[in-house]
């Protein structure tokens, strides 16, 4: 990162900046997401966006609204890919801020808007014509109660952006254990029927089915010394110490989902909320 980049970034937005190895280790998973800048994608990444954006039809005309946003990266590139208007909501106010920075970085000019919220109990700001939840229905303590309220995001014959994951078989007890204490994820994983009667209502217009490749230790490292250095850079952190528990705790962040990827399979889903039939199924699945 050059000197001009780093002279031309906006203020970093969080108070709590860490001084020792203690604070990186003692803060949550979603406070250490947003202290590290942690660009969290849906599965399949960027590939998943376009699948969506393509699929879902998504253009200058769409509004767009990202669940559980974290550091806002669907919304804020799928305004990049497509010009569309898009908001984001999260439960924790550090990775809205961290959001909001991360839109003024890279373009101001995107219409971006982003605001903490707890999705169980949001009311809508309006209704979007895309909603995407990507993965995250998992985070909720009660998923199936959560996917039901999205429609009343959407406009009539609005589409739902998502890619859940789902096993073939039960999660081994030491997978589980890491979903739960790395990723704070109490809900049992769901099959892929499970997965899908979540969405129990919406119109299936695509899905494709995937297998999530497993990453490196040099593809791990190679991530978390360009995050490490690029959210010290953002955020001021000089400290070695610092910075080395940062990449540790990332590393392992890195490692937990390696490890959960040889037991999961993901879906890319584009689904159409119409409300005239909502919840009921009238059309075949596949």
């Amino acid at each position: 990162m050059t000197t001009t980049t780093l002279r031309a970034l906006p203020a970093w937005p969080l108070a709590r900046i860490p001084r020792t190895p203690a604070d990186v280790w003692d803060a949550s998973y979603t406070e250490f997401v947003a202290m590290v800048n942690q660009t969290n994608v849906p599965p399949g990444s960027y590939a998943t966006l376009n699948a969506w954006a393509t699929f879902g039809r998504i253009d200058a005309s769409s509004s767009v609204l990202e669940v559980a946003c974290t550091t806002g990266f669907s919304s804020r590139e799928l305004a990049r890919l497509t010009g569309c208007s898009a908001t984001g909501f999260d439960l924790s106010d550090d990775s809205v801020r961290v959001a909001r920075y991360n839109h003024r970085a890279v373009d101001p000019a995107l219409r971006l808007d982003y605001f903490t919220a707890d999705g169980a109990t949001a009311e809508p700001r309006g209704r979007f014509t895309h909603v995407v939840v990507g993965a995250a229905l998992g985070f909720f303590p009660e998923p199936a109660a959560m996917a039901r309220r999205l429609g009343g995001f959407l406009t009539d014959g609005g589409l739902l952006l998502a890619s859940p994951f789902w096993a073939d078989e039960p999660l081994p007890a030491e997978a589980e254990d890491l979903r739960r204490e790395v990723f704070g994820i109490t809900s049992p994983m769901e099959t892929y029927h499970e997965a899908l009667s979540l969405y129990r209502g919406f119109d299936v217009l695509h899905e494709t089915r995937h297998v999530p490749a497993q990453e490196s230790e040099d593809d791990i490292a190679h991530y978390c010394a360009s995050t490490v250095d690029r959210a010290c850079a953002q955020s001021g952190v000089t400290d070695p110490a610092v910075r080395a528990a940062m990449t540790e705790r990332l590393a392992a962040v890195r490692r937990a989902s390696n490890r959960l990827r040889r037991h999961l399979r993901y879906s890319v889903l584009v689904l159409r909320y119409d409300r005239a039939t909502y919840p009921a199924r009238y059309v075949e699945l596949f």
